[in-house]
């Protein structure tokens, strides 16, 4: 990514890497998490440890240090940040319903918590 100020220079073999969105590489290895495996003249390649994709996992991958973040950072997988957003609806709209219900007088507010905590351990499960 241009001006991120990031160069070679910023990594070493062995450094835990997250992938943004890669400037010039294919977008499945956004979020991807991996190890610098070896510092090339211009990209830094690194092993996928937990790729966006299962598929992609161990596969090693070249990019422009700008397109990288120092650690491990955020949900790598696809399917996991899928998940998260469903989930995020699923409790926001369990968040409206209590909000109606207690708006009408038809659950106390302590009830109301009560089925917050329920319905967020339920979606836990």
């Amino acid at each position: 990514m241009f001006g991120s100020g990031k160069t070679l220079s910023n990594f070493k073999v062995g450094d835990k890497v997250t992938v943004r969105a890669p400037s010039d590489r294919p977008l499945f290895h956004h979020g991807s998490h991996g190890t610098v495996v070896t510092i090339g003249t211009k990209r830094v390649h690194v092993r996928m440890d937990t790729a966006a994709f299962e598929n992609h996992d161990g596969e090693v991958a070249n990019f422009l240090p700008g397109d990288l973040d120092m650690g491990h950072v955020g949900t790598p997988r696809n399917v996991d940040r899928m998940n998260d957003a469903f989930t995020s609806v699923k409790l926001a709209v369990g968040a409206d319903l209590v909000s109606v219900a207690l708006d009408v007088g038809v659950i106390t507010a302590d009830q109301g918590e009560r089925i917050k905590t329920a319905w967020a351990d339920h979606l836990q499960r």
